[in-house]
């Protein structure tokens, strides 16, 4: 083999070894959920969005959070499920709506390492409606070690 497509082969395995993280790394992940508000049987839609799209340790996460116009977040809460943790509250900042029709919250935070390469986590979130019933809204995610 020619020693100039040898030395080409492997800078161009080089190149590809050290290219920076794809930009998906770095994007958010959409969850969509579905609630049936009890009075009026109607089905509404809450987005959670997640960034970055994959979550690691000890790095700032941030969780996006946009309901129904008029309902309230009453409570958030984290429950470490693949190890023993303690419950996390989340505080959230409502922000202005980029619709009418939609309330919005974010929040930022950290979750420390653990032995375990990828902890998975449940959401817990309480909301009040516009008719003031209770909805309850869960959502798991991966958390991977640094």
């Amino acid at each position: 083999m020619d020693l100039k497509i040898v030395g080409l082969m492997l800078l161009l395995f080089c190149c590809q070894a050290c290219t920076p993280q794809s930009q998906a790394d770095s994007s958010q992940r959409t969850v969509v959920r579905q609630t049936t508000t009890t009075q009026m049987q109607t089905t509404e839609n809450i987005e959670l969005i997640y960034q970055p799209a994959r979550m690691v340790t000890e790095s700032p996460l941030a969780l996006d959070i946009q309901a129904p116009a008029g309902w309230q977040l009453q409570s958030a809460r984290l429950l470490g499920i693949s190890m023993e943790m303690p419950v996390l509250p989340l505080f959230f900042t409502k922000t202005n709506a980029t619709a009418v029709t939609s309330t919005r919250w974010q929040t930022q935070f950290l979750l420390g390492a653990c032995a375990d390469e990828q902890m998975t986590w449940r959401l817990e979130l309480v909301f009040k409606d516009e008719t003031g019933a209770v909805q309850r809204l869960s959502d798991e995610f991966q958390v991977h070690r640094r």
